[in-house]
């Protein structure tokens, strides 16, 4: 996420007769804790807005958007047009000090990217979601075994001309993409891949528009929607399904030339992506109801904010956490806040317009600060959830991996990670093995990792009980 050092920090709850909670930020590498089963009574809601797709509608009637075949995914998998490639080939060798500490110890594969992808900040790779999530949705079939990334767009003087609201600043954000990877090997194998632009539909004209202002910390492939976090206020919502085909993307440029940076919706005529052959399409959102996001927030109910995001299996709930930084942990009055949101009413949501609020179905709370994303689920024994927590490292670039097993009387475990670690989603191999995948973040450290979770939960020597 940020580019700023982030300290860890734990809080200690202080009850007094007729006050409220309180909480003082005080890490000591000892007690970090997260806690299950918090009551989501008087949470905020999710409450669905649908996007007016009538210009999109038209414009593929058209034929200023149009599509190889159909619209939709397949045209994108038949179309790949840049290589990844695995940690051993020459290509990764400056990339792979980004993964070493984490090499060393845990069973790790990787693979670095081409070209400018590879080299440059202009785009940063923040959330990844793969096809394995997407057919959690029953009946759903992903059509490719995918692994999926979502970027953001450095905001500068030079790409906000679409996005004029957004001030000139790294840490702000002017487009998405998002990025759909044959599913690579450690072979080298199977890892060719493309961008798609991800755009709203706009009445102004346009036909499309870029997504302004929005991080992406979070993404979730679940059945045909992909939904993108959205830090202050909940979810944007895209349907694989439509994703269309810009039929002159070299050439929609001014006069016909090839298409700048801003050149994103109809320009002279025809319809461009800034260069990209593929776009998909915004239907709708959710947004948090009361409205309100703070990083330091002094109501448990109030204020949520939407970082990372992730989907458990178990139950199909896409799982929502908070980043913080030192300065908000400590002018927060509450922790840290991981929440599950229900697939079948988002979906329902989606399906039939309904504005009627999404309720959360769980609340954990936490006091990890610097959370990048978290992955949930239940122990396969007890039941009882586990959380596998990302999170940068205070004064440097490297990242850490806790585990902690909710009610087994044992301190979460820190494991080594790989630098500037991104939020992370789940995948189970054909031996059945979990997985955990994630992005680092920065150019020539660039890497999609995957590691093995049962090398990562065992608690370590000396741990005090909770």
């Amino acid at each position: 996420m940020g580019r700023s050092g982030l300290v860890l920090a734990a809080a200690i709850c202080v009850v007094l007769a007729g006050s409220a909670t309180a909480w003082a930020v005080s890490w000591d590498n000892v007690k970090p804790v997260v806690d299950s089963g918090q009551s989501t009574s008087g949470l905020q809601k999710l409450v669905w807005t649908p996007t007016n797709l009538a210009p999109v509608d038209d414009a593929f009637a058209a034929g200023t958007l149009s599509a190889d075949g159909s619209p939709g995914l397949a045209q994108v998998y038949s179309h790949t047009d840049q290589q990844m490639y695995y940690k051993s080939a020459t290509q990764c060798s400056a990339a792979k000090p980004a993964i070493s500490a984490a090499d060393a110890k845990y069973t790790l594969a990787a693979w670095c990217f081409g070209g400018n992808d590879e080299t440059s900040n202009a785009w940063l790779p923040q959330a990844v979601t793969s096809s394995q999530d997407a057919e959690q949705y029953s009946g759903y079939s992903a059509g490719g075994d995918e692994v999926v990334g979502v970027w953001r767009q450095e905001a500068n003087a030079t790409d906000r001309g679409r996005c004029t609201s957004v001030p000139d600043d790294p840490d702000r954000s002017v487009n998405l993409r998002a990025t759909f990877i044959q599913r690579p090997y450690t072979d080298g194998t199977h890892s060719a891949y493309r961008h798609v632009l991800l755009v709203a539909p706009t009445t102004n004209g346009n036909v499309i528009a870029p997504i302004c202002d929005v991080h992406g910390g979070g993404a979730v492939w679940y059945g045909p929607y992909l939904f993108v976090s959205w830090h202050g206020a909940g979810f944007k919502v895209f349907d694989t399904r439509r994703t269309y085909k810009i039929p002159y993307d070299t050439t929609c440029g001014a006069g016909g030339a090839a298409p700048g940076v801003n050149d994103i919706g109809v320009v002279g005529g025809r319809v461009c992506a800034a260069g990209n052959r593929y776009v998909m399409v915004q239907v709708g959102q959710f947004a948090t109801s009361p409205s309100g996001c703070s990083t330091t927030p002094t109501s448990l109910n109030a204020g949520l904010c939407f970082s990372g995001i992730s989907l458990q299996w178990s139950d199909n709930s896409i799982v929502s956490s908070e980043y913080r930084n030192t300065t908000d942990m400590t002018a927060s009055g509450v922790p840290v806040r991981i929440v599950n949101w229900p697939t079948a009413d988002l979906v329902n949501r989606i399906t039939t317009g309904s504005a009627t609020p999404v309720t959360a179905s769980t609340l954990a709370t936490t006091n990890f600060e610097g959370v990048q994303g978290v992955m949930e689920r239940p122990n396969a024994t007890s039941g009882r959830p586990e959380f596998f927590l990302s999170r940068t490292v205070p004064g440097n670039d490297s990242s850490q991996l806790w585990y902690e097993h909710d009610g087994d009387g044992v301190c979460p475990a820190p494991g080594v990670f790989v630098d500037n670690a991104e939020q992370m989603s789940y995948w189970v191999d054909s031996d059945g093995n979990g997985h955990l995948w994630t992005f680092t973040e920065y150019a020539n450290r660039r890497m999609l990792v995957r590691v093995y979770t049962n090398e990562y939960n065992n608690p370590p020597s000396g741990c005090p009980t909770q």
